[in-house]
This record gives structure tokens, C-alpha cells and sequence, in this order.
């Protein structure tokens, strides 16, 4: 592998050029000792601006959104994650799962619904970096590693199909605010180092200035890995630069990303239980370069509020994987997507009450080439496949509530997405096709404030998936595709609707020391698309009748005098409700799904809590000691290849997380301790033939969880 080519030099990746953007933004600022400045009453106050298709006004959002749950930089920073996966871990109703061997590169399940950078799963929630869709074209995965979470402000979490903010939010949608400069400036540096031979650095700086402000942050992180031949880079470079004339709030934002991971993979049962350390398909890597720039901006015309948003991204990756049986497989993707959105909210009396409204546009344009090749050690790569796609997403929403009485409020919006998915083959241009889709996704609700700090909320939407590329071209049983995966004009594949009818109760104390949250959500799928493998290397997608997510959510949190303590519980049954054939590596004649079997890798009973007190308070001149534990339980999984539930579920585990904070003076000193009990589980499960067993059997592959690890981390802000 070393003799391929590696992919051209970037400036992130160029250490040189990481040291110097260390020092500039480390430099004395010559607005460091600038008091804070006075705008006019008039003007706009200095935000977060988190891009549009976002409410403007609480109480529309909670109209329109339901179940919300937002995490704080002070959050991440607390639990030391290194991923979005790992982030959203933390709320109700939230399992992740290592398919891939990596843990920079987890599988999320939310509400039922998955979320990975894994293709070929069935993606239903959707991400956002302030406010831009980082979703892939080609499959709908998301690159975790691609997102600068260190440069994060705070994560917004929307459940439920979210008509607003576009397609494919079945579960959830989740959009990344990124940090802006402020007053008092800041400016921190951070080194840390831990298990398995991870380093990482760190370091920000950002400032306000009369109109503008800036921010910087950069990341390095390298990793040996716990398992063989697992090695990982991870550099990341962020920049915004913001301006309050009065009249507009703007952000002009860069975020890139040039990684290298490596991939360990499942391991066949019996491996598993005597080295779980052990790769079983070394070399397997992903190798990805991104760039994206993304213009933020709004102002106050008159009672009006006007948002704007434009983007440009590039990607490129390099991914190869080993088989079982050569060839080796070579993927290479180029993509270079632009878009924006326009939205205008207001308010206006209606019936002597205040009418309270938005509506906007949105569009995108994408550019996807994908390029297969067979991989063999003793010739060089051959071009297996060749597919160029220009897809165009247009979409149109509005939104509004209105109070019925005082404590009662009625919500109702709706968006209509038009979806052109072309795609060209350049080695058979007799394979070419086209599918369109359209599409309206409509919400209503009901909200009161019943007082004393309680509200309760009903509301009932509808959303969809439109499927993607590679679903769209893999789809006809009679031709399955090899591994990645082969594009053709196969069978149209229809889109998955999903309709939820949501209801819930929310409570906040006086003094915001308590907070509660209960919630039951009922989700009912039709043309749900499923990847179906009819061997260890090909498959193909199909969509099926009908599949349910139904659960409840429970949340609570008390804090006071520094001491919080949070406990979450999530329910969730996810079912099939209609009969389908489907393809498994167990039997080759394939087995039924009945209504009723569980959808795979899906736990029904998901709970975690945790405890972060302070044991010494310091002083100006003293030490601040903190200490932390978290706790999760996650209940029983059926495997992927076993949707019929004819073996056993993968067992249930419970692990912990220790964390001790020392503060002193403006350094900060944080020790980490994840799985602090050493807890043995397997968070992912599937079947496959293992070749190195005599007859070449289906076995169980199981992914084992991280054992003990530590990391240490060093900080200072001057």
C-alpha cells in the first residue's frame, strides 16, 4: 500500500503550515484590552448566526420543532468527545455502534433511525454545519470526522421529521453552531496525549473589534489505534470572520478537513472472544480532503427579519477496501457542491393577536463523480466503474404559529422539495438515466403553557427520504452489485415517507435548577429502502411495505451550587409491519420478515446518567478540582443480517466514563478515563463468511468496544 499514490499535499496537512496558523493565532491582539462595545438600541446585537431554515423567534420554534435538545461546548468539553457520534451519545433515546473499526467514525442510531459513514445503510437524520447540509450526495452518509466539533459553540438537536429544515430528517435533524470571536478576547492552546498513542493539539483565538470579529481554530490529532494497523491523522483548520454594521449580522466561515484513517472491521465470533485486537482485513483506509466556505448573514427590515445563506464545498476521497477474494477495491469520489436559501420571518396581528411567521427558499447543485477500481498487489488499478451525477435540490417552505387563547398555541408548516437525480455512466453511456422526485411535507401542532413553568405539546408531521444515488443505481435483484457498489439504470426506487405523531411534556423550575422532559413518539414508515446483501461482496436495495418507531423519551436534570446531576431513559420499538423477502449471508435462500421482527442493531431500552460536582472551590490563587462519572446502559441488539430474529441478540453492556478537572490560575489540566471498569462488549454485529475457517462458514462478526483508555490533556488561555 505504500507504493500507491497518497493524495496531494494541503495546507492542513503540511506541518509547517500547521505551526505557523499555531503562532498567528496565538499573537497579542491589539484589541485585547478593548472594553466591550455599545450599539445603538436600533441595532442588531451581536449573535451566533446559525444560517437559515431555522426559526427566528423561541416560541415558533417550539411550535414547529417539538422535541429539542441542544449541547454546550462547556457540555463536549466536560465528556472529552472526539466526534459528533460521540456527542450525541448523551441524549435520550441515542445508541452508537462501531461497524467500521474506528472510533473517530461511529454509527449513530436515533429514535430508530441511522445516521453513518457507512454506505449503504438507510440514512434518516440529517446534519447541518451552520446551517449547510454536509450530508454526502452519494449515499446520504455523514463524515464525522470531517466536522470541526473543537470549533463548536453548541449542537441543536431537532427530533422528528423536520419540515423545515429539509429532506431526509426522518429521526432527527442536527445542526453544528460554530464559535464566533467575542469580547473579552480569547486565545488557548491545548496538548494532549493518552492510550493507544494518541497525541493531539489544539489551539483558538478569537476577538471582537467595533464592527468585526474573528475566530480561528486548528486541530492535529494522530493515533496509533488499540487494534493492529489501525493508525489515524486527523487535521482540521476553522476560520470565520464576522461584521455588525447595524444593519447587517454577518459570517464569512472556512472549515477543512485532510484525514487518514484506518479501518479495522468486525471480527469472526471466535476471534473476537480470544483477540479482540486482531484486524482481519489489515489496509482497509479512508482518505478524505474537504473544504467549505459558507456566507451567513441577516438584518432587521423594518418588523421583518431577513436571513441569507450561500455555500460552496469540495470533497475528495480515497477509500480502499480489502476482500475476502481479490480484487481489492478502490473508491474514488469527487464532489463540489454550492447552494444557499433565502428566509424572511415576521410577525403581524391577527384577530388582535400576534401572527407569528417565516418562509423562505432553498437550493443546491451537486457535482458527483465516482470512479471503482479492482486492486491487485501485482498489476496496477483498473477502472471498473465511471459515473458522473448533477443533481439539483430545490425546496420551498413556510411556517407560522398563532395563539389561540393565551396559553394555547396552533403551529402549521409545510415544504415542497423538487429532486432531479441524473446520472451519467462514462464507460457505457447506453446505462444513463434519470429520476425525479417531488415531494410536500406538511406539520401541525399544538402547544400550552400551562403555567408554573410546565407546557405541554402535540403535533403531527410528515417527511421523506428521497433515495440516493448509489440506492437509486443498485437496485435491481437480478444484477446485484459488487462491493462498494456498480451504477446503473436498475428499477426506480420509490421515497420513504414517514409520518409521526409526537406528544410530550416539558418542565423547568424556578431558577432553571430543575429540568424535566417526558415525550412519546409514534412513527410509521412506508417504502422504507433496505440494503440486502445476496453474498459476502454484492447486494442490492429494495424498498419494503411498511416499518414502525414508536418509544418514549425521559430526561431530567437538576443543578445547583455546581453540582449537576442528569439522568435520560429511551424506549424504542422498532419493528417491521409488513411481510418482505429479503436476501441474508446466513441462508442462501434468503429468509422472511414477518410484522413484528425487530429491526437489526436497534436497542429497546437505552439509558444513561451521570454526576459532575466540585470538590475543592480554589480561589484567585488556589486550585478548582472537579471530578465527573457517566454511566450507559444499552439494551440487547438484533445483528444486521438477522432482520428475521431467528438467532441470538448481541448482549446488553453497561459502561462508565471518569473525569477529574483541575483548574489553576489560567491553566487547565483534564484527565479522562473512558470504560473506567473495563468493561468486555460488542456494540455491532453482523454475518459473513469466514474464509480462513475450514469450508469457508457464516459466521457471527462482532466489533468489540474500546477496552480501559486514558487521555490527559493540557490547556492555557493567555
Amino acid at each position: 500500500m505504500d507504493a500507491r499514490p497518497s493524495n496531494p499535499q494541503s495546507p492542513i496537512r503540511n506541518p509547517q503550515l500547521f505551526a505557523r496558523t499555531l503562532v498567528l493565532a496565538l499573537l497579542p491582539s491589539v484589541a485585547r484590552a478593548q472594553q466591550p462595545d455599545s450599539l445603538p438600541t436600533d441595532t442588531l446585537s451581536p449573535v451566533v448566526v446559525t444560517g437559515v431554515r431555522l426559526p427566528t423567534a423561541r416560541e415558533l420554534a417550539r411550535g414547529l420543532a417539538g422535541r429539542t435538545a441542544t449541547l454546550h461546548a462547556a457540555d463536549l468539553d466536560a465528556r472529552g468527545v472526539r466526534s459528533l457520534a460521540d456527542a450525541l451519545e448523551q441524549l435520550p433515546g441515542v445508541t452508537t455502534s462501531d461497524e467500521l473499526g474506528a472510533p473517530g467514525q461511529l454509527d449513530v442510531t436515533l429514535r430508530g433511525f441511522q445516521v453513518s459513514p457507512t454506505i449503504g445503510l438507510p440514512q434518516g437524520v440529517t446534519v447541518y454545519l451552520d446551517g449547510v447540509r454536509v450530508n454526502e450526495p452519494d449515499a446520504h452518509e455523514v463524515n464525522f470526522d470531517l466536522l470541526p466539533l473543537e470549533d463548536v459553540d453548541h449542537v441543536d438537536v431537532t427530533y422528528g421529521p423536520s419540515v423545515l429544515l429539509g429532506r431526509n430528517s426522518l429521526g432527527a435533524a442536527v445542526n453544528l453552531v460554530t464559535r464566533r470571536g467575542s469580547v473579552p478576547a480569547e486565545r488557548e492552546v491545548e496538548a494532549s496525549g493518552g492510550s493507544f498513542g494518541r497525541y493531539e493539539l489544539k489551539a483558538r483565538a478569537g476577538d471582537r473589534r467595533g464592527m468585526w470579529d474573528y475566530y480561528v481554530g486548528t486541530r492535529y490529532e494522530h493515533e496509533d489505534g488499540w487494534r493492529a494497523a489501525t493508525p489515524s491523522r486527523t487535521a482540521t483548520l476553522f476560520g470565520k470572520l464576522g461584521v455588525n454594521t447595524g444593519t447587517w449580522d454577518a459570517t464569512l466561515s472556512y472549515a477543512g478537513a485532510d484525514n487518514r484513517i484506518f479501518q479495522a472491521g468486525s471480527l469472526p465470533d471466535s476471534v473476537y472472544a480470544a483477540a479482540p485486537r486482531v484486524n482481519f482485513t489489515p489496509g482497509d483506509y479512508f482518505a478524505p480532503q474537504a473544504h467549505l466556505v459558507t456566507l451567513n448573514a441577516h438584518r432587521v427590515l423594518g418588523g421583518m427579519q431577513l436571513a441569507v445563506n450561500g455555500f460552496g464545498r469540495a470533497l475528495t476521497t480515497d477509500q480502499f477496501n480489502r476482500n475476502a477474494s481479490p480484487p481489492d477495491t478502490r473508491e474514488r469520489n469527487r464532489e463540489r457542491i454550492g447552494g444557499g436559501a433565502v428566509q424572511l420571518s415576521g410577525t403581524v396581528a391577527l384577530a388582535g393577536r400576534p401572527l407569528r411567521w417565516l418562509a423562505g427558499m432553498d437550493g443546491a447543485y451537486q457535482h458527483t463523480a465516482v470512479r471503482l477500481y479492482a486492486a491487485r498487489s501485482t498489476a496496477p488499478d483498473s477502472l471498473t466503474e465511471s459515473v458522473l451525477t448533477n443533481e439539483v435540490d430545490l425546496g420551498a417552505f413556510v411556517g407560522a404559529n398563532w395563539p389561540l387563547a393565551p396559553a394555547l398555541t396552533a403551529t402549521v408548516a409545510g415544504r415542497y422539495d423538487y429532486i432531479r437525480v441524473p446520472f451519467e455512466d462514462l464507460l457505457d453511456p447506453g446505462q444513463s438515466g434519470l429520476n425525479i422526485f417531488r415531494r410536500l411535507s406538511p406539520r401541525v401542532g399544538l402547544t400550552w403553557s400551562a403555567g408554573s413553568g410546565h407546557e405541554l405539546f402535540w403535533s403531527v408531521s410528515r417527511g421523506f427520504r428521497a433515495p440516493a444515488l448509489v440506492e437509486i443505481g443498485c437496485a435491481d435483484p437480478a444484477a446485484a452489485c459488487p462491493l462498494p457498489f456498480a451504477l446503473g439504470p436498475d428499477p426506480a426506487l420509490r421515497p420513504v415517507i414517514a409520518t409521526t405523531y409526537e406528544s410530550g411534556w416539558h418542565f423547568r423550575g424556578p431558577g432553571g435548577h430543575v429540568d424535566l422532559s417526558a415525550d412519546a413518539f409514534w412513527t410509521d414508515v412506508s417504502d422504507d429502502i433496505f440494503f440486502v446483501a445476496s453474498t459476502l461482496t454484492a447486494g442490492y436495495f429494495q424498498n419494503i411495505g411498511a416499518t414502525r418507531r414508536a418509544g418514549i423519551e425521559l430526561a431530567g436534570q437538576w443543578e445547583r451550587g455546581g453540582v449537576r446531576l442528569y439522568a435520560n431513559y429511551g424506549y424504542t420499538a422498532a419493528t417491521f409491519r409488513s411481510a418482505a423477502r429479503l436476501a441474508t449471508p446466513r441462508d442462501p435462500a434468503g429468509e422472511t420478515v414477518l410484522p413484528g421482527d425487530v429491526l437489526p442493531l436497534v436497542p429497546d431500552n437505552r439509558a444513561n446518567a451521570g454526576i459532575s460536582a466540585p470538590v475543592a472551590a480554589g480561589g484567585t490563587a488556589g486550585l478548582a478540582l472537579r471530578v465527573g462519572l457517566d454511566a450507559r446502559y444499552v439494551g440487547r441488539q438484533w445483528l444486521r443480517g438477522d432482520e428475521a430474529n431467528a438467532t441470538h441478540r448481541l448482549s446488553d453492556y453497561a459502561a462508565a466514563d471518569a473525569s477529574l478537572l483541575v483548574e489553576w490560575k489560567r491553566f487547565e489540566l483534564r484527565c479522562m478515563v473512558r470504560n473506567v471498569f473495563d468493561r468486555r462488549y460488542a456494540s455491532f454485529g453482523t454475518f459473513a463468511e469466514n474464509p480462513l475457517a475450514p469450508g469457508t462458514p457464516v459466521q457471527r462478526f462482532l466489533t468489540p468496544g474500546l477496552p480501559r483508555h486514558l487521555q490527559v490533556s493540557v490547556s492555557t488561555e493567555f
